[in-house]
């Protein structure tokens, strides 16, 4: 990053542009269309915030013929009797092809330099000049690119996103909350704690200045899913306790006890998943990872104030009825325990089978990047994005820095620009780059102004030196000065790629970095890939290992505080393995659905795991309570896998609903990041539902037969 903003502060930023192409299906050599281009190139020359507009009407080569420089133009629109010498000249040097002239000759593309750091407020107002201006003509089609153009799409999708996130979850709880608990009482008092625990969190943020951005537009839902989880097992064991007719006084101190601990233990490691989003270098991601974890403690701090308060006051009683033991739940439940301990051997054969299968994906997952890749297919801009790609060079910036280390040159020796050049040829051949922008290729473009008939050659000695002695001359052209430094020992190389992907970007800077080792004398020229292009690429490979460090994080943080609780090693293993196969599982979904690792797909590994793990503990710490109270190692099991079943349940049935609300975003990254979220709630329920009593069962002695013989005192039970 310093480097890159010393490489900015010498030359320009390499993302302030917007670029516009306008097709006519008939072809571009047409008077008509030609003068429309030529008048909106006019037109755009007068915005505020621009500083230069290259289009093909007004694209100029310089002649150094005669007395003195002259410019002639590349295309000569306003006269048809030349369109046939121009179109041979464009299409058969290639210089402008693939920059703005597509292959197919049906487009033409314009090229606008904006100021640098254009604010918010500046770049809407460019952007909205722009496409007004674009408007007062009509041309079969329009695409235009650009940073302008981008971060409006992003904020408005953000804008729109944060309520859709939030009703929908909204909507979705209260169907939940309402087949659970049958009672409008049932719905408003857990999704008040959870609302209040939002605006709280909202209000933290807005009081220390904290805005909403792409990852903080799914904290409520994140604080919503999270807090009702609390708020639904406090619920349960309330009414519960109720319809086994306890007295009110002893019931809030046995919540505590039975409830409240494994609660705590579960805010633990939820705070663990996205406190360990801290080892991200990326200040937006830490940012959520902390302001989530205030608004989960503060939906658990409310869960034991506000709603106990609540819950004195007025207990409707068809509540306490649908808590009762002769319910559906529990008869499902009570038949489910009975074929898990007679199937067991199956089940852990099937889980083994399903590790297999995931290690073989696992070893499909591709770490890559995509500059718009965020954007759904359907988002114009990625469209137009698609369209630079197919049609023209593309739009992916790619910036090198070329450093002459030997003292005694500089870039305008003949013996460096001939490095450079070969330079050129190799990123024109192995990135398939256009707009590109080069000191050697200004020098190409100087050569066949000079000659005529040299075509775009490096010149010879002779001519090199008067070409050279012109530059020298003009240094402070901005031109020029946008290109090389004024001590002529720092330039750059300049141009658009198609984004590919930063997987086969790196393949194509290893190749680089071969052909410079190969033909670039190394004490003469220092070669650097910078840009933010570059920057993006590298940020994407620094998250995917902080939240690999992260994930790894959580887990020495939950086997610590597992092993602390149980004094035992194998309990350890025992509440990891059923919480870490449901993540290999959807790594294995990952792969074999060709979902990418980057920035925002390494995300869910550590907060998913931190959410998985509360089923973990809801169950372990139940059995552990009821073992406590001297009660048969299957009486206790029956006891755990009835009383926690119905929360665990209805809880993941919250967590699924709130985060399948994520899946209709447009924005790439969100949409899997539930989805994938989703997949690991799911495998993590099953895993508690039917693997973890397997292994407790085994671990702690139990005989499936003892079950068998004790099928109908359980029923009577």
């Amino acid at each position: 990053m310093e480097f890159y903003e010393k490489y900015r502060q010498n030359f320009e930023y390499d993302n302030e542009f917007v670029l516009i192409a306008l097709e006519n299906k008939n072809g571009i050599f047409n008077k008509g269309y030609l003068e429309k281009v030529n008048a909106l190139t006019n037109d755009l020359n007068q915005l505020s915030y621009v500083k230069q507009v290259i289009s093909p009407t007004n694209l100029k080569m310089l002649s150094l013929g005669g007395l003195a420089p002259v410019q002639t133009k590349v295309l000569h629109y306003d006269n048809p009797d030349l369109y046939k010498d121009d179109s041979t000249a464009i299409y058969s040097s290639g210089e402008f092809v693939g920059s703005f002239f597509p292959k197919n000759a049906k487009s033409l593309s314009i090229y606008i330099k904006t100021r640098d750091e254009l604010s918010k407020v500046k770049s809407d107002s460019l952007a909205n000049q722009i496409v007004a201006c674009i408007n007062k003509y009509k041309f079969d089609d329009i695409h235009f690119v650009g940073r302008i153009f981008a971060q409006d799409v992003y904020l408005q999708n953000l804008q729109k996103e944060f309520v859709y996130f939030l009703t929908i979850s909204f909507a979705l709880v209260i169907i939940f909350l309402w087949f659970s608990f049958r009672s409008v009482y049932g719905i408003i008092v857990p999704i008040s704690i959870v609302l209040i625990s939002i605006f709280w969190t909202l209000g933290i943020m807005a009081l220390i200045g904290k805005p909403i951005d792409l990852m903080s537009v799914m904290l409520p839902t994140m604080v919503f899913i999270a807090g009702m989880s609390d708020v639904v097992h406090f619920f349960s064991k309330y009414f519960e306790e109720l319809s086994k007719n306890t007295e009110r006084s002893k019931i809030y101190p046995l919540i505590l006890k039975e409830v409240g601990f494994p609660t705590f233990l579960t805010l633990i490691t939820t705070l663990v998943g996205f406190l360990s989003l801290l080892f991200s270098s990326i200040q937006p991601i830490r940012d959520f990872g902390i302001y989530t974890s205030v608004g989960i403690v503060i939906a658990f701090i409310l869960s034991y104030t506000l709603l106990p308060a609540l819950l004195f006051f007025f207990t409707p009683k068809k509540l306490v009825s649908v808590h009762g033991h002769d319910n559906n739940t529990y008869n499902v439940m009570r038949k489910m325990l009975f074929w898990i301990f007679r199937n067991q051997k199956a089940i852990v054969a099937i889980t083994v089978l399903l590790i297999i299968t995931s290690v073989a994906g696992i070893y499909k997952i591709k770490v890559n990047n995509l500059l718009l890749d965020d954007l759904s297919n359907g988002v114009k801009i990625k469209q137009d994005f698609n369209f630079f790609d197919k049609e023209y060079s593309g739009v992916r910036p790619l910036e090198i820095q070329i450093t002459v280390k030997d003292t005694g040159k500089n870039v305008w020796d003949y013996s460096i620009i001939k490095q450079l050049n070969g330079l050129d040829e190799f990123i024109k051949k192995e990135y398939g780059a256009g707009f590109l922008y080069s000191p050697a290729s200004l020098v190409k473009s100087l050569n066949k102004a000079l000659n005529d008939n040299a075509g775009l050659t490096l010149p010879n000695q002779e001519d090199f030196e008067t070409i050279t002695k012109e530059l020298k001359n003009n240094k402070k052209n901005k031109d020029i000065k946008r290109l090389v430094s004024a001590d002529f020992k720092t330039a750059r190389i300049s141009a658009k790629i198609q984004d590919v992907g930063s997987s086969i970007v790196k393949e194509h800077n290893q190749k680089l970095n071969e052909y410079v080792a190969a033909n670039i004398n190394p004490k003469e020229l220092e070669i650097t890939v910078t840009g933010a292009a570059h920057l993006v690429d590298l940020n994407n490979d620094y998250m995917v290992e902080n939240m690999m460090q992260g994930f790894l994080f959580s887990i020495i943080v939950i086997v610590i505080l597992t092993y602390f609780l149980h004094r035992s090693w194998r309990m350890v293993l025992v509440f990891i393995l059923p919480n870490v196969i449901p993540l290999a599982i959807m790594a294995g979904v990952m792969g074999f659905m060709c979902i990418e690792l980057k920035s925002a797909t390494s995300l869910v590994f550590s907060i998913a795991f931190g959410v998985a793990t509360d089923d973990t503990i809801h169950f372990i710490s139940r059995l552990k309570i009821e073992l406590g109270y001297g009660k048969s190692l299957m009486y206790a099991f029956k006891r755990t896998y009835f009383e926690t079943g119905k929360p665990i349940l209805l809880t993941t049935f919250i967590l699924m609903g709130g985060f399948m609300s994520l899946m209709i975003s447009d924005f790439q990254s969100t949409y899997y990041f539930g989805f994938l979220i989703c997949v690991t709630i799911i495998i993590a329920v099953l895993a508690d539902i039917f693997l973890l009593p397997v292994m407790l069962f085994a671990i702690l002695g139990g005989k499936k037969k003892e079950l068998s013989n004790q099928q109908n005192p359980v029923q009577n039970q």
